[in-house]
């Protein structure tokens, strides 16, 4: 889902007429191959008495790294602007002349560049916290549905209305009007070039699975009926006793308001709900329902995990090894202060640290 929604902002930004990606990546090698050219850009941040950022890089591969970098150009708009225009034509690189060109005087006037700059800066936040949701540790695929569609109601939304950010809309109003209107029908095209690609890629329709599920995320109360459609989603009709389920829905329904109100992740709210209750059927329910990934986030990070871990000063570490301290980055939530504390509490563990045998201690902390 994370990649369906970071190809629907590329592919929209392809649309644009300026390609920012290539602008954010040329600037950033501008600045990080050269001491001398940073030392510059410092100077004129001091210059213009803004406090100096470091430009960032735009990672194709990774899906959180475009709107970092252009918020941060558009951060440092003033002091970008001033930068390449003190090159000139002979010193600055040609394909980014080209879009500082028009303000080669220094009166300040207003660039198509810092126009989409503002744009996207707006727009690519909505993606990015899309991407971040489904990356997080507490999402499930009772919010799968929601997240994607509340994303597309956005994009439609600010479509329908030609909303662009209210900064981007100022900075149209300094353009003549024939070119203000070019380029807001270009910005219009990159929301529905979104919307074409979330459609072709997520089903929407009432056939998704996620969204018969999607009652039971637990912002409100749901109903028997809402539950059998979640069992015939997920296919588990037939290992489950539906006349004791509809018991068992019968006794947690009077604490769905109560839970309902609350703020807490749908995995914490549903523990809550079955907690001292014996309803096997319903538990078995949640279970399944939330053993579904929505993303190979987890996944990634357990091989990222194990990169860091098994380098090439260590590749005779054996499988066991390795495993054993994944399984402890991820598992251990402790600090470095909270771990020493509880491991002098643990003799064996102690023990086990001592001595030239292989750990073979297992005990829950």
């Amino acid at each position: 889902m994370a990649h369906i929604v970071h190809n629907s902002a590329k592919h929209a930004g392809d649309r644009l007429n300026i390609d920012i990606e290539s602008v954010v990546n040329k600037i950033f090698s501008h600045f990080s191959s050269s001491a001398k050219r940073t030392e510059a850009l410092k100077a004129v941040f001091a210059f213009v008495e803004e406090q100096y950022q470091v430009v960032r890089r735009h990672v194709p591969t990774r899906w959180l790294s475009l709107w970092p970098a252009v918020k941060r150009l558009h951060d440092s708009w003033t002091a970008i602007k001033s930068y390449f225009l003190s090159l000139g034509e002979d010193q600055c690189p040609k394909s980014l002349w080209q879009l500082f060109k028009d303000d080669e005087d220094g009166d300040g006037k207003p660039l198509e560049l810092q126009v989409y700059l503002s744009f996207l800066n707006n727009v690519l936040k909505i993606f990015h916290h899309v991407v971040l949701l489904l990356e997080g540790e507490d999402g499930t695929v009772c919010e799968l549905y929601d997240m994607m569609l509340t994303l597309k109601t956005k994009l439609q939304q600010r479509q329908m209305d030609s909303f662009f950010g209210m900064e981007t809309s100022a900075i149209l109003q300094q353009f003549p009007d024939a070119k203000a209107a070019a380029i807001k029908h270009d910005l219009s095209i990159f929301y529905q070039a979104a919307l074409n690609y979330l459609e072709k890629w997520y089903d929407f329709t009432d056939n998704n699975y996620q969204k018969n599920v999607a009652s039971l995320a637990l912002k409100s109360k749901f109903t028997f009926c809402h539950l059998c459609d979640a069992v015939d989603a997920l296919q588990i009709r037939g290992k489950l006793d539906m006349d004791k389920l509809y018991d068992e829905y019968c006794v947690t329904l009077p604490r769905q308001q109560d839970i309902v109100e609350r703020r807490a992740p749908v995995v914490e709210k549903w523990s809550t709900l079955l907690q001292g209750t014996k309803t096997p059927n319903l538990t078995a329910v949640a279970s399944f329902l939330f053993s579904i990934p929505i993303t190979n986030a987890s996944v990634e990070r357990v091989f990222s995990h194990m990169t860091a871990a098994w380098t090439d000063q260590r590749n005779r570490c054996s499988v066991e090894l390795i495993k054993s301290e994944i399984q402890v980055k991820n598992n251990f939530g402790y600090s470095c202060k909270e771990f020493y504390t509880c491991a002098l509490k643990e003799k064996a563990l102690l023990e086990a640290a001592r001595s030239n045998k292989k750990y073979k201690v297992r005990k829950n902390f």
